[in-house]
């Protein structure tokens, strides 16, 4: 058995979607001035680094990442597919179609576009081009795949800023049944294909839609 981070980790330097606040990292009990003790005050967006999006950030009775059980955030026969984009790309429907056979048979669906090559070198691109997982992507996933629980991706989100309407709207389509997750900037480079598990575990956080989370990838 080998175990594969999915997620990557937060510092001050993680790219944002654009509007949403730095991150905050305030020493406040230090050994070096003489405290007994390391203490942090971390101050952070919701929707910052790799998070997962539940239902209730576009749905007002949606569910909150809270209020999904344990069972429920680990997803068994997960594929990863390719399907390359450059910043401000698109996803569409079409590029999903050679592979309906492999996501009808998965939980979970990783989609690497490459993106995630920008995240050091041009974080600018990345974060305010993006990419948008198209709502005709949305709808395919959603009609040709029941049994599937979550889509991964390794943009800052399945919206560009470019074109946020359209962002939105694929974010409302898969968030539709009200059981769906939408994990957004992963780290999927250089990772294995497949998964017999992809264990997610995020902040349990009363109220809030959604959380900051670690994915882990469970490989034979």
């Amino acid at each position: 058995m080998r175990l594969v981070l999915l997620s990557h980790k937060l510092g001050r330097s993680t790219p944002l979607y654009p509007g949403t606040p730095p991150i905050q990292l305030t020493h406040y009990r230090s050994i070096e001035r003489g405290d007994s003790s390391n203490l942090w005050i971390i101050s952070m967006a919701n929707h910052t680094g790799t998070h997962v999006d539940a239902p209730n950030h576009f749905y007002r009775d949606g569910r909150k990442i809270s209020d999904y059980s344990l069972e429920e955030l680990v997803f068994e026969n997960v594929r990863l597919i390719d399907i390359p984009k450059q910043p401000g790309g698109e996803v569409l429907a079409e590029d999903l179609e050679p592979y309906r056979e492999i996501i009808q048979a998965c939980s979970l669906l990783l989609i690497r576009t490459g993106l995630q090559a920008h995240r050091d070198k041009d974080p600018e691109a990345y974060a305010c081009k993006g990419l948008l997982f198209s709502p005709s992507a949305a709808k395919f996933l959603k009609d040709s795949s029941p049994n599937l629980k979550g889509l991964g991706i390794d943009a800052i989100s399945v919206s560009t800023p470019l074109r946020r309407n359209e962002g939105r709207e694929s974010h409302r389509i898969l968030l539709s049944d009200n059981r769906f997750l939408i994990i957004e900037d992963m780290d999927l480079a250089g990772k294995p294909n497949a998964y017999r598990y992809v264990i997610l575990a995020p902040l349990f956080l009363d109220e809030v839609d959604s959380a900051p989370c670690t994915a882990i990838g469970v490989t034979d």
